[in-house]
């Protein structure tokens, strides 16, 4: 998880294992809230005020944010295509992927992608 926060330790532990399940969630395209809570051997209530208390987000928002993370990952390499990391992040299509990742970063993907490559290559001259 790429979060700056400082946490409580319980509640530290508690994100990173809702992150491992959300992020392991992606690819079959299935983040429910439903399937979160269940894994977390919560109810969807709890899970739900648990991480508004922590976060201060809903829990579709917090997946969000961590789909979108894990994005900007994947797009910092060329292993993947931005066609492929849309779904590999559960979306149902590129289209969704790049209008959820604009309102988050204010750029589409390609140009996020570009970006990165060009202040790498500019650090290496």
């Amino acid at each position: 998880m790429n979060n700056s926060k400082r946490y409580h330790k319980s509640h530290q532990q508690f994100l990173e294992r809702l992150s491992e399940l959300i992020i392991s969630s992606m690819a079959s395209g299935q983040v429910s809230i439903e399937s979160l809570a269940s894994k977390m051997y919560i109810s969807r209530g709890q899970l739900t005020r648990r991480v508004k208390a922590i976060t201060g987000l809903t829990t579709q928002q917090y997946a969000m944010q961590i789909r979108l993370d894990k994005a900007s990952e994947l797009l910092s390499g060329q292993e993947y295509s931005i066609y492929d990391i849309a779904f590999k992040c559960g979306f149902e299509d590129p289209t969704s992927f790049s209008r959820a990742f604009r309102r988050k970063y204010g750029i589409p993907p390609s140009v996020y992608r570009n970006n990165i490559s060009y202040n790498i290559n500019e650090i290496d001259i």
